[in-house]
């Protein structure tokens, strides 16, 4: 490949597949999980490009991704094997029919393509079994890994054993591929030896390390290094005496690897995201070769000008990671001719990085998924955030009775939820304005800065202009309190008729009476408590249909993030005039604040 191609590529284009006349292939629609350490059968649906998977500790979160990482057999050796266990280690005994599946679609060219190379291989034998195939686009195939061979079968098919196994082959061919990263145990090693023989024979022994052979090997290949003709120029480098011309071809790799990874690091920090480690600008990667043994090294002048080197392994976790993160995504030999419609799995990505790098991170993913499917554990709140992410793409694992389930984020039910969804909740707060200039009205919660502000927004029956920000509960806004006192021309509290009360005492407390005669307001109501309360029961029907959950609260944020707006236009045109009525002295309230 031309690495000139790649130079000067932003990292978001080389990720997102944007390069030209690239092969459609197939695409899986969801995994399926079956007998698989902790998890008895848990199903992720990939309907959205990108797919955040959220929960406490040890809920399972890694066991899903190593899962998925399990259904590709072209990935069993790297890091050791270890996804390939499958064993319950909850109970006593034997993990029996482990079993991963992938609900897999073709395209119309595809089941084109596989029908006639069929036809051509059985004729008229199975003229009826080979014409059922034109109208077949949707297939099971499930790698059982509780078997001796691991191998592939396809389920739920009607086909002969003779067709399925034709079709099995086309469809193993063409699987999307899939990337791996692990933020805590993949790590970049400090040396990456070969054995003597592999300068005679080529070929490489099962090791823990094996992966990063292969990336070297690639690194060697790609490199296209002057007067290295051998289809294998690593063997090739291995084989010559002359120790000057062995330099001269690592200096050669060198300049590769510092264009395509430290060019990128010092992109990222001149894009205003100083909270990077490592002072970019004055490093510089080294692969140095003793024998047969590699060493990435990193050499940093930011002391005086004065050269000092480093392992990978000694510069910061989050210069680590990039470096893992990127050498494997451009230099990973199975990564060629499909620059889409690939899988990410992410194991806490950035966890090592500061919040406004993994702001940046997230943007580089959202552009990664355009073309591709990322799924990724997290409990950052930054990976999280409600303008990048999409509510219904969140999975919450939780793990009841030492079993390990997945929900969707709309019909999650806990008695831990904050636990659970705490990251959510920050996540949601992160995009409000903390603007005070003017007239403000902070509610008790999200919930009813999410049912104001479209309210506002789609209606005229609020018609003063305001900023709304939301508290974080009702006797968590002393902070907002503080600022609207200082900063705001004015203000008003918009709180329940339960909790608010009570939170009220203490801010009358803490601020003054100056706050209940100026700055305070319940909803007018002796038995109606909260904002959902409000809500008459048609309406709560139709919110509930609209964002396809069957819980109210989180189906506000729904409706305010997800929902089409002329789907929210039409929701809040047609409120029922009872809620509108029960929020009348509410709405004439805000009308005149000022």
């Amino acid at each position: 490949m031309d690495w000139e191609f790649f130079h000067g590529l932003p990292l978001a284009a080389i990720l997102a597949g944007t390069f030209k006349n690239q092969i459609p292939i197939m695409e899986i629609k969801e995994y399926r999980i079956r007998n698989y350490k902790a998890i008895n059968d848990v199903t992720l649906n990939l309907n959205y490009s990108i797919i955040p998977i959220i929960g406490v500790n040890e809920a399972g979160k890694t066991s899903i991704l190593q899962a998925i990482l399990a259904f590709d057999k072209n990935r069993d050796k790297i890091n050791s094997g270890n996804h390939l266990e499958f064993q319950n280690k909850y109970s006593i005994k034997d993990t029996r029919d482990c079993k991963i599946s992938a609900k897999i679609k073709l395209e119309k060219s595809e089941i084109k393509q596989l029908y006639e190379s069929i036809k051509m291989r059985f004729g008229q034998d199975f003229h009826t079994e080979v014409s059922k195939i034109k109208d077949t686009n949707v297939y099971i195939l499930t790698r059982e890994l509780s078997t001796a061979d691991k191998d592939y079968f396809l389920e739920d098919s009607e086909f002969d054993e003779k067709i399925k196994k034709e079709i099995k082959k086309y469809i193993q061919k063409r699987l999307p591929f899939i990337l791996y990263f692990d933020d805590f145990t993949d790590r970049v090693p400090d040396v990456v030896s070969f054995k003597e023989d592999y300068k005679t024979t080529g070929k490489l022994i099962f090791s823990k390390n094996k992966e990063w052979q292969e990336i070297i090997i690639e690194i060697f290949r790609r490199a296209e290094v002057e007067g290295m003709e051998d289809d294998n120029p690593l063997i090739e480098f291995f084989n010559k005496e002359d120790r000057d011309r062995r330099s001269d071809i690592l200096s050669d790799i060198e300049g590769i690897l510092n264009k395509e990874i430290i060019n990128e690091w010092k992109r990222i920090k001149k894009s205003g995201h100083k909270n990077f480690a490592d002072d970019s600008e004055n490093l510089s990667l080294q692969l140095t070769c003793e024998e047969q043994t590699f060493t990435f090294k990193v050499k940093d002048t930011s002391n005086q000008d004065k050269k000092r080197t480093f392992n990978v392994s000694e510069r910061s976790k989050g210069f680590q990671w990039f470096f893992n993160y990127m050498i494997k995504l451009k230099f990973n030999p199975r990564y060629k001719g499909k620059k889409e419609n690939s899988i990410f799995l992410l194991d806490e990505p950035g966890s090592y990085l500061h919040s406004s790098a993994q702001s940046e991170l997230l943007e580089e993913l959202k552009n990664v998924s355009k073309n591709n499917t990322i799924i990724y554990c997290t409990h950052s709140q930054y990976l999280l955030n409600p303008k990048t992410i999409r509510l219904g793409s969140i999975r919450i694992a939780e793990k009841e009775s030492s079993v390990v389930k997945l929900y969707n984020y709309g019909n999650y039910k806990s008695k831990d939820d904050k636990g659970a969804l705490s990251a959510v909740y920050q996540a949601l707060n992160l995009n409000f304005s903390r603007d005070f200039v003017g007239k403000i009205v902070i509610t008790e919660g999200v919930t009813d800065f999410y049912f104001f502000n479209m309210l506002k927004t789609y209606t005229k029956l609020i018609k003063n202009e305001f900023v709304i920000l939301p508290g974080a509960g009702s006797g968590n806004s002393s902070n907002l309190i503080s600022l609207a006192l200082s900063f705001s021309e004015n203000f008003v509290l918009l709180f329940d008729n339960d909790q608010g009360k009570e939170a009220f005492k203490n801010y009358k407390n803490q601020f003054g009476e100056d706050l209940v005669n100026r700055y305070f307001h319940l909803y007018n109501s002796t038995i109606k408590f909260a904002l959902e309360d409000f809500l008459a029961e048609k309406d709560k029907k139709k919110l509930l249909d609209i964002t396809k959950t069957d819980d109210l609260k989180r189906a506000f944020a729904f409706l305010y993030y997800d929902v089409a707006e002329i789907d929210r236009k039409e929701y809040f045109s047609n409120l029922e005039k009872q809620t509108l009525k029960d929020l009348e002295n509410t709405i004439d309230r805000l009308n005149i604040l000022w």
